[in-house]
This record gives C-alpha cells, sequence and structure tokens, in this order.
C-alpha cells in the first residue's frame, strides 16, 4: 500500500494527440469548408475520418491531404481514395502553397509543448514568429495548425477545424484570437452541450473561419450533441464586432450583444479597478508531495511532529465564508481537513527530533524525495515560500470567485492563492467589495473553465479582474456579509454588497446591476451544466 501517492503521469492518447473524429462532426466540418470551392486541403489527416467526407463531397482529384505518421496515411487513403503526402506538414507547407486553397478542413493534433518531436516543433514556431506571434513553452500544436490554415486560403476562402475549447479562453490562444479576429471576416464558435469524443474528456469546440479584411464579427452556436449539428442552420443569434488586435477569451461572445457591449464599459470606465492595484495574488505553496506535506491535526499529533507544522489551508471547502478564523482552524483540527503543514526550519538538528526523522524515513522509503520538487531542493525535506499571507482567493471556483481574510495565521496550498495586500489596504474591505455582482459577471470572462465545469482563476488573471476600491466599503459591512455566506445566504449577501458598495458608493444603476447579475447567472449556469455532461 502507498502511504504518500504521487499524481498519475499522462500517457497514450493525451501525449500522442490522437483524438479522432466522429463523423457526424466530420460530415459537417467538410459540407461547411468545401462551400467555398472544390480546392481544400487536409492538413493532418489521421486515419481519414474527415477526408473521408471531403471525397464524398468533392471526388478525389481537388483534395490535398498530409500525414506525418505511415500507418494512418495508409488507412487515410483507403478510407477516402484520395491520395495522402507523408510528410510533416509545416516542412511541406512552403511559402508558395500559402493562399492556393479555396478551404481547409481538419482536426491538427492536440499535443503539448514538452511530448511534441522538437523536429516537427520547430518549423511549426518557425511558422508562427513569421506571422509576428511568440510561441512560448505553453503552445500546443493545434495553435500553428490554425495560422497555417488561415494562411493558406485565399481571401474568402474559409477555415473549418475541430479544436479544443481551450481556444477560446488559453492565454497561450490569446495571440491566436487576436490573429484571427485581425485575419478574418467572421468566425463562428460551434460548441457542445454534451461531450462528442467517445470515451474521452477533452471538450472541443468547431472553429469556422472566412478569411478576410479584420476586425471579424464573432457569434456563438451552441448545440446538444453532435447528432444536432443541423441546429446550426437555425441559429439567428447576431454576431458581435470583435476590436481590432482583440486578445481577450472569447466567452463573453456566449451573450447577447447589449450585454457583451455592457461588459466592456465596465471593465474601461473607472468604477473598478484592477485588484493588482490593492494586492499582490500569488500562487500557494507547492510542497512537491502533498499527500506527505499536509497532515491533518491528529496526523500530527500522534507523529509528535506538531512543532514542526504550521496552519494550513488544503482545499478551498475549509475556507467557506469570508474570513478564516482562529475558531475555524479550530473546529476544522476536530475534523479529516488536512489542516497542518510540515515546515522544517532550516537550522533543526534532526538528531535531537526523533519523532521527526522517524517520518522523514516513512518518505524516504515511499520515494517522496525522488519527485522533481524535492530532488532539486538542497534538503528535501525543506519546503519553501511558506509566508503566511494576508488573505486568500479561490483558485478553483464553483459558483463565484471569493477573497478571503486570513485571521489564523495560516498559509496554502496550491490549490488556494495568497494574497497580500498593499500597504494601507484593509484585507476585510477589500474581501467584502470584491463579492459584488459585476466581478463575478467579469470573473466568468477572464478565468477559464474546463470539461467539469470548474472556473480557474490563475494569479495574472486575478490581477486584471476588476474590484471596487476598498476604501469605499464601509468598516461594518464584513462582518454582516461574513455571517450571511456562513448561513449560506447567497443571496442576500450579494444583494447587500450590491447595493451598498455598487449603487450606493460607486453609482452604479439598478438596471446596470440587474444586467450584470444576469450576465453572471448565464454565464456561471452554461460552465457549471458541462460538469453534467457524459
Amino acid at each position: 500500500m502507498v502511504k504518500f501517492a504521487a499524481k498519475a503521469a499522462p500517457e497514450g492518447d493525451k501525449l500522442r494527440g490522437g483524438y479522432y473524429t466522429p463523423q457526424p462532426i466530420a460530415q459537417f466540418v467538410a459540407e461547411w469548408a468545401t462551400q467555398a470551392g472544390p480546392h481544400v486541403l487536409e492538413p493532418s489527416c489521421g486515419d481519414g475520418a474527415i477526408l473521408r467526407e471531403l471525397t464524398s463531397v468533392l471526388g478525389t482529384g481537388d483534395v490535398t491531404a498530409v500525414e506525418l505518421i505511415l500507418g494512418e496515411a495508409a488507412k487515410a487513403e483507403e478510407a477516402s481514395g484520395a491520395a495522402v503526402e507523408v510528410s510533416d506538414f509545416f516542412g511541406w507547407f512552403t511559402p508558395d502553397r500559402r493562399g492556393s486553397f479555396d478551404a481547409v478542413a481538419g482536426n491538427p493534433p492536440y499535443i503539448r509543448f514538452g511530448s511534441w518531436d522538437e523536429s516537427s516543433r520547430e518549423p511549426a514556431l518557425d511558422l508562427m514568429r513569421s506571422v509576428g506571434m511568440r510561441p512560448t513553452k505553453l503552445t500546443n500544436a493545434w495553435v500553428p495548425f490554425v495560422v497555417a490554415s488561415v494562411l493558406a486560403v485565399r481571401p474568402g476562402g474559409r477555415v473549418a477545424l475541430v479544436l479544443p475549447a481551450e481556444l477560446l479562453q488559453v492565454g497561450y490562444a490569446a495571440a491566436l484570437r487576436s490573429y484571427l479576429v485581425d485575419n478574418c471576416s467572421s468566425v463562428t464558435i460551434v460548441s457542445f452541450q454534451r461531450l462528442v469524443f467517445p470515451g474521452i474528456l477533452q471538450e472541443v469546440v468547431l472553429l469556422l473561419a472566412e478569411r478576410g479584411d479584420g476586425p471579424a464579427e464573432i457569434r456563438t452556436v451552441e448545440v446538444p450533441d453532435a447528432s444536432h449539428l443541423d441546429d446550426f442552420h437555425a441559429s439567428k443569434k447576431p454576431a458581435a464586432r470583435a476590436h481590432l488586435h482583440e486578445s481577450e477569451k472569447w466567452t463573453k461572445y456566449y451573450l447577447d450583444t447589449d450585454a457583451i457591449a455592457l461588459l466592456r464599459t465596465v471593465r474601461t470606465d473607472g468604477r473598478l479597478l484592477p485588484l493588482e492595484r490593492f494586492a499582490e495574488v500569488d500562487v500557494g505553496v507547492v510542497t512537491g508531495r502533498n499527500s506527505f506535506f499536509c497532515l491533518t491535526a491528529a496526523e500530527a499529533a500522534a507523529r509528535k511532529v506538531e512543532r514542526f507544522t504550521m496552519p494550513l489551508v488544503a482545499r478551498s471547502m475549509q475556507v467557506p465564508a469570508l474570513s478564516f478564523t482562529a475558531s475555524d482552524l479550530v473546529e476544522q483540527d476536530t475534523t479529516e481537513a488536512r489542516t497542518r503543514l510540515l515546515s522544517v526550519p532550516s537550522d533543526v538538528n534532526l538528531k535531537r527530533a526523533a519523532p521527526l526523522t522517524r517520518y522523514l524515513a516513512e518518505g524516504e522509503a515511499e520515494g517522496v524525495p525522488d519527485g522533481y520538487k524535492c530532488r532539486i531542493r538542497r534538503n528535501w525535506w525543506e519546503v519553501p515560500s511558506t509566508w503566511v499571507p494576508d488573505g486568500f482567493m479561490l483558485r478553483q471556483i464553483s459558483t463565484h470567485p471569493r477573497l478571503i481574510a486570513n485571521k489564523a495565521g495560516a498559509t496554502s496550498t496550491d490549490t488556494v492563492h495568497r494574497v497580500r495586500v498593499a500597504p494601507s489596504v484593509d484585507m476585510e474591505r477589500l474581501a467584502v467589495g470584491a463579492f459584488n455582482s459585476v466581478t463575478f459577471a467579469l470573473a466568468e470572462v477572464l478565468g477559464r473553465s474546463y470539461g467539469g465545469g470548474i472556473l480557474e482563476l490563475e494569479p495574472s488573471e486575478s490581477g486584471h479582474l476588476p474590484v471596487p476600491d476598498p476604501a469605499l466599503v464601509p468598516d461594518t459591512l464584513h462582518q454582516k456579509v461574513d455571517e450571511l455566506v456562513r448561513e449560506r445566504r447567497f443571496d442576500d449577501a450579494l444583494d447587500l454588497v450590491d447595493q451598498v458598495v455598487l449603487v450606493e458608493a460607486l453609482g452604479f444603476s439598478e438596471d446596470e446591476v440587474t444586467a450584470l447579475r444576469q450576465v453572471w447567472e448565464q454565464l456561471r449556469d452554461r460552465r457549471t451544466r458541462r460538469s453534467k455532461r457524459k
């Protein structure tokens, strides 16, 4: 039995990017793309799912297909009857091929930077650099395929790609979003209420773009699943014009045009200010093996290592209100919550700390020192950066973001962010001021969410989150709202802050607050519905 379990490493399809296209999606993508003309490129045809649909519409003469893996190329040729060029796409895609196709249709590989063979990766990244983009070690293989697809088509040509939903929101795709806005006249995103890849949790969207002068008009269409793609043609949702060079996340395009305009206004009119004006948001402690370094109070006592521990918030459920107090810590000490972090001073004499030495020996027997974070330390058991913050901020959000005043002298693991306020800023006022409908709505736009329906805000994103100036928040408001949240009267708490802070202190109208509350609820509900997908 493993006492101190480590996280499992990714394997199989997750490493190779081998997610193959269901037939209804392949057919839809092929039919939409070929409306631009017969000369179509499939840049990474895999086993031929999309290629087969292209040839069923066009025949084999005008379809150009490329595939890196010989075995997959053979399958594609057999399935479609078309010839497939066996080559690395970015070596094959020479400058003379730019602008020479009516359309591109495909499902490019989803391969993380570290799992991407360097010989294929570098030409792809060079292509990105050639159009002014700056790839990083977060760049996934699908990103340069999108760039190449836009370059491959003539003005008025079409690009139809099956992409991970990260297109809409991840930071490493920000420059790509800007590129699409600037180089396409229209962009439509088709998303699915249910997962569409059999047996795979990868959430996907369809990118349907037309090459032309930007800024693009952007619209979104959401259908239940791949069998309902005919609903796309019945959608009457109007498009919203993007701003030139806009790299913002595209979550907001699920809203109507009036709501998008209102969000743009409140982000720039100065009534709310970026959180980074008042506080610094940083990651929590990275232990290297939480199962070893994070203990319950009972475990720390039984092993007689209490004096080598410090108070800890290990999970967001440990901070259910707007403050975390000494009483909260004492109450959680009676549960199975991991409320103690092993924090061994660098000058400890292990010969005089027998219980600690025994516990460290257990960790060594389980291979804890062999993990990367532990291995690179001078002493594997010395966890760095255990400073105590003024407050916490939820990293993973179920319904709404929350700042929490730290009254217990605790630190946190990297499941919860740590907050250090600027001089003269009161953490309690900051926390309660941020508990409002406008900040909640903008968190949905600035953060990112995945297939499980959880919203994530990383420190850099958190710093941009608009919040009220804490100096405008009354002294007594934090206690009242903290009590309401502890009683799970969230709507009452939100109503109170909206009235006192947004309306009375900042001059928001009742209509604005109501509209922004609806924006938050719409985006939150769309996100949380995804946790129920099958």
